[in-house]
């Protein structure tokens, strides 16, 4: 591929990116990043209880948040693109990309491969090929069992590493990854953002203004004619045109005056 061709791809798959990751914005529980940052940095934390009568020590586990099953599983539908190796969008695609294309921002670029990899539940060493053998997981290993193995996928291996964890664990450890992956794409359209700004990218401005999600609560299609026929009736052969005789105008079979069922 020529350095042209190369720069074209690049750039299209910069493209595609900006559309996701803008799905990826607009999700509720991007709306505060606050939020986005609370959850992703989620550590378990416990008080040391003792009491001086009985001499008993004990350990009492602080409250994970635990946000909405359906919350985190609308976020994870839209992020999952961008984890997903045989997609065009891949981060490290998306990245590598922007690497070539604007080299002077390389630094940031790296900065935010480091995010995107603590976030990705395959990364470093991939999905797991066999079923769980051994007592202890990974947080991660958690995180996917449940977004692989019983939400975006029916992966049987994933859903081996579910066994004796319960469902508000699997949750919580998902919504840490779902989090930290939104939070990963959210920084890369914003920076994105700002190199098109500074004329650094070339990307169309209408990438960064077509709707990319539905907001209305109601639509009706626009229409200037309508015609009915007798059921079986085969379509007309253009839309452009008016149909033959054995159509007819609305108005004139159920218009004022007319009976009809």
């Amino acid at each position: 591929m020529g350095n042209e061709a190369r720069k074209a791809a690049g750039l299209q798959t910069l493209a595609r990116f900006v559309v996701r990751a803008r799905l990826v914005q607009e999700h509720s529980l991007a709306a505060d990043l606050r939020v986005l940052e609370k959850h992703a940095s989620w550590e378990m934390t416990f008080n040391l209880t003792y009491d001086p009568v009985t001499g008993k020590r004990g350990v009492a586990m602080k409250p994970a948040p635990l946000l909405p099953t359906e919350q985190v599983e609308s976020a994870a539908a839209r992020v999952r693109p961008v984890f997903l190796m045989s997609d065009g969008v891949h981060y490290d695609k998306v990245l590598n990309a922007l690497g070539e294309a604007v080299p002077s921002a390389k630094k940031e670029v790296e900065a935010l491969r480091a995010d995107f990899r603590v976030a990705d539940p395959d990364y470093p060493n991939g999905g797991p090929t066999k079923p769980r053998t051994e007592p202890s997981l990974t947080n991660k290993e958690v995180a996917g069992a449940w977004l692989y193995g019983q939400l975006l996928h029916e992966d049987e291996i994933r859903r081996s590493y579910a066994a004796g964890i319960s469902a508000e664990e699997m949750l919580l450890n998902a919504t840490k990854t779902v989090c930290a992956e939104m939070l990963a794409t959210v920084k890369a359209l914003h920076l994105i953002e700002r190199l098109v700004v500074d004329d650094s990218l070339d990307l169309s401005e209408e990438l960064f203004t077509q709707p990319v999600s539905v907001t209305a609560t109601e639509w009706a299609p626009q229409i200037s004619k309508a015609y009915v026929a007798e059921p079986g009736t085969a379509m007309p052969p253009s839309l452009s045109e008016a149909p033959g005789s054995e159509w007819s105008e609305v108005h004139d079979v159920f218009g004022p005056g007319r009976t009809h069922t």
